[in-house]
């Protein structure tokens, strides 16, 4: 049995060898190929969120004032599920695909900021509907629309600060791994 062990780990060996150089070394390329597109997704989250973090921020501000007008509200609003839905999807479609050849804490993160993505994407969803089921009621007085904003403000700070953090993570992360491997060569 023993035999039979030995024997097959030097035909794993002898197979090894035959094998190019170039070859093992293409894991870790794929890998930090992965890493690095990983890293610019993130990137897209944080660009995104600190975008809607805006745009939040500005309908905040608007909810206490009698003078902004329902369009302006509409306005921000689009603006804000347009970035979820061609900002935040995308790239969360590609992080979810990627996400089991990342390693374990970028797969918290990815699903940490996922989770508040979807929190956020329904808060928009319903000051959207609350906005529009209001009628003639103005902004400032809707207090169901006013809450909503608040939390889409909330989401997209908790957001945007996740994905800095991740990104920066990620970063340092990779430029150790490209040092590492470039002092192996």
């Amino acid at each position: 049995m023993h035999r039979d062990s030995l024997t097959k780990y030097v035909l794993g060996l002898a197979i090894l060898s035959l094998l190019p150089s170039g070859f093992a070394a293409s894991q870790p390329k794929d890998q930090i190929a992965i890493e690095k597109e990983g890293v610019q997704l993130i990137g897209q989250v944080r660009e995104a969120a600190r975008d809607i973090n805006y745009n939040a921020d500005r309908l905040n501000a608007f909810t206490k004032s009698v003078q902004i007008s329902k369009w302006t509200h509409y306005h921000h609003l689009t603006e804000i599920r347009t970035l979820v839905n061609e900002g935040l999807q995308p790239a969360f479609d590609r992080l979810t695909e990627i996400q089991p050849q990342l390693p374990e804490w970028k797969q918290k993160s990815i699903n940490d900021m996922l989770q508040s993505a979807k929190v956020l994407a329904a808060d928009v969803h319903s000051a959207i509907l609350s906005k529009n089921d209001a009628g003639t009621t103005p902004p400032y007085l809707n207090s169901e629309y006013k809450e909503l904003v608040v939390r889409i403000l909330q989401h997209s700070d908790t957001l945007m600060k996740t994905a800095a953090t991740a990104q920066t993570f990620a970063e340092a992360k990779l430029k150790a791994d490209l040092a590492s491997s470039e002092a192996q060569k």
